[in-house]
């Protein structure tokens, strides 16, 4: 782990950040992703507590690798509530480190300890789409939605891990090597030409999974997955998905065995009627049937929801809690400066 270090000025003609003076204390490794290690730390001017995302790079990267840049780019140009805040950005000893606003744990953190009703899961997925909607209203896609990469705290969320993220407004070539093979859209796995759609498909497996503690399209393989969608989904035709049999990976992937939908079954188990609509909309094969993001904020199943309410609602009804505190103190090998830190016990 690392100590403490200084900012300097990006060495890169793609993108100059300005000149960071800051120093930050790094506390402890929050989290690991396939583009870098996440740290929780400490601005010693301001005593926040901020998230910084360490960024390694190759021997033949020129400053910053073209993946890095790409989610830099996209953080840097984003304005919303639901979409984890950028804050600033540095680089030393070939790392590039990108400070961002902290939160206390990732929704898959909280899914495996807490039982969430279906009125908790409304108010966070509603926020997921209104972030999503946002996200898809600046041309960009996600292409990673899962638990992992939604921030939570008090049911409060924020999307978070760009690093897959593409603007479409780009145009440039699509990789299928997107998103976790539970939260894939079939699209993706057909080989088709992918839309913003893919992020409502990995919402809608979300949803169910907040009420079911499970994932119906779970498996151990990108195959298995995929034979999960058609179980619950049904086999798609041409009737249902026009030129679907065309499609590149159709003849690997789906055999002559025609699957009904039993999805409606499932979920009427756990969901109000409103919700199953909802739900079925968001799992629709057919990526051009699909409802949208905004489409789906205005659906009747959202309708009246207040989001900044519900928040204020759930500080007030928390019980008040002591927290003891200790103090630490942490010394520059320069011996410049002594910063004094308060950690909860």
């Amino acid at each position: 782990m690392i100590s403490d270090f200084t900012f300097q000025r990006i060495s890169c003609s793609s993108m100059q950040a300005k000149e960071l003076k800051s120093k930050f204390i790094i506390q402890k490794n929050i989290g690991y992703g396939d583009y870098g290690t996440v740290y929780r730390g400490v601005n010693m001017h301001t005593r926040e507590t901020v998230a910084i995302k360490e960024l390694s790079h190759g021997l033949n990267d020129q400053g910053i690798n073209v993946q890095s840049l790409r989610e830099i780019e996209i953080l840097r140009s984003l304005n919303c509530e639901q979409i984890v805040l950028f804050k600033e950005l540095a680089y030393q000893n070939r790392k590039t480190y990108i400070i961002m606003e902290f939160m206390e744990e990732d929704l898959l953190t909280a899914m495996r300890r807490d039982i969430f009703t279906e009125v908790q899961a409304k108010q966070i997925m509603f926020q997921v789409i209104k972030g999503l909607a946002y996200l898809h209203d600046q041309g960009i896609i996600h292409r990673d939605l899962k638990p992992n990469n939604i921030l939570h705290k008090n049911l409060t969320i924020k999307i978070c891990d760009l690093g897959m993220a593409q603007n479409l407004k780009k145009f440039k070539p699509q990789t299928t090597r997107i998103q976790n093979h539970q939260y894939r859209a079939p699209e993706v796995f057909l080989g088709q030409k992918y839309c913003s759609k893919v992020d409502i498909w990995s919402a809608g497996v979300l949803f169910i999974e907040l009420l079911f503690r499970s994932n119906p399209f779970k498996g151990q393989s990108e195959a298995n997955s995929f034979q999960q969608i058609l179980k619950f989904c049904g086999t798609p035709t041409e009737e249902t998905w026009q030129g679907v049999t065309t499609l590149k990976n159709y003849s690997r992937l789906i055999s002559n065995e025609n699957f009904p939908k039993i999805l409606h079954t499932l979920l009427e188990r756990k969901m109000s009627p409103l919700l199953v609509n909802l739900i079925e909309q968001m799992l629709t094969l057919d990526p051009t049937k699909r409802i949208s993001a905004q489409a789906a904020l205005q659906h009747l199943y959202f309708q009246g929801i207040n989001i900044d309410r519900i928040h204020l609602s759930n500080q007030i009804g928390k019980k008040k809690i002591k927290i003891q505190t200790e103090t630490q103190v942490f010394n520059y090998p320069d011996g410049q400066r002594i910063i004094v830190i308060s950690k909860k016990q």
